[in-house]
């Protein structure tokens, strides 16, 4: 099969770019350029790379014939509206043009990443254009399948950013206390990015997940004090938690989020208190046949022990 994938740059990106070729589909990548030296460097010269921008649909119009499939991939974690960095722009305008031109191009398959936790009275700007691009699509008549996953865990020692590697990066840098945010006692339930990859490519030939959404989380419930005390207690490097006040911290974050040296933003804390879990999570991994893995047998392996 075809396959037209956009964010290969990105974390969950490199991991499917993998998996399709292992599956032996032909991907068509579609990159900014400059950002080439982040495609995965053991699959060069086995994906074809177009450079382009979801924003600008002539500058990747021409590669998406001959395409079975698009797989939609890309998201942004916090906007920066003074340099022109917007949730709408990415979440939203970047897949109604590729939705547009898919059906120009006479592609029905279509694979869309959101997040766990959007829905119709989402209250962030993040959730609100992940729904928007959700009700697009699926008002489109296309054959979709919505991938909606919790937090992400693997493949850290690639240097790529995610969650644990942003908490491992605080605990170092930090000298005895590490900040956390209101109680710490919200939820999560993280998911591996192999799993994810392995579901996004069986969907390509699963007609059963046409037409539905899916809630994409590994099967253990963890607080964040949790997952702070799982990557203290793995790298070896403890730190005393000193907790904030969540609505302080709130208004700090609303006066300051709107700038890159601050951690985090007023919508990602009131994301934070709506828990990040899913009562669902066995219909993924049986639609798909897949085997869940486990935070607690890998994380081991993605962080050095000092």
């Amino acid at each position: 099969m075809k396959v037209f994938l956009t964010g290969c740059t990105g974390y969950v990106g490199r991991e499917v770019a993998r998996h399709l070729i292992k599956a032996n589909h032909s991907v068509v990548a579609l990159i900014r350029e400059g950002t080439e030296t982040k495609t995965p460097s053991d699959i060069d010269g086995k994906i074809q790379l177009v450079f382009g921008d979801l924003k600008n649909p002539e500058s990747y119009r021409s590669a998406l014939k001959g395409v079975d499939a698009i797989i939609n991939l890309p998201g942004l974690l916090r906007e920066f509206p003074n340099k022109g960095i917007l949730f709408e722009e990415v979440h939203f305008l970047g897949a109604k043009n590729l939705i547009d031109e898919a059906k120009t191009a006479n592609i029905n398959r279509f694979i869309q990443m959101s997040a766990l936790g959007v829905r119709e009275n989402s209250i962030t700007k993040y959730q609100i254009t992940k729904f928007k691009a959700e009700e697009y699509l699926r008002s489109s008549g296309l054959q979709f399948t919505i991938f909606r996953p919790s937090l992400i865990f693997g493949n850290e020692k690639e240097g790529m950013m995610n969650f644990f590697s942003v908490l491992n990066e605080l605990l170092e840098m930090l000298p005895f206390f590490v900040p956390v945010i209101g109680n710490g006692n919200y939820l999560f339930q993280p998911v591996s990015i192999q799993n994810i990859a392995e579901g996004i490519i069986a969907s390509l030939s699963n007609s059963e997940s046409i037409g539905k959404e899916f809630d994409v989380v590994g099967q253990d419930r963890y607080s964040y004090n949790q997952l702070l005390e799982m990557i203290m207690h793995v790298t070896r490097n403890y730190k005393i938690k000193f907790y904030q006040p969540i609505s302080l911290m709130k208004m700090v974050a609303g006066i300051f989020g709107k700038y890159k040296f601050f951690p985090i933003t007023k919508d990602q804390i009131i994301m934070l208190e709506e828990n990040s879990i899913s009562d669902n999570w066995k219909n993924y991994y049986d639609t798909f046949n897949i085997k869940p893995i486990r935070l607690v047998e890998t994380i081991n392996k993605n962080f050095t022990t000092k």
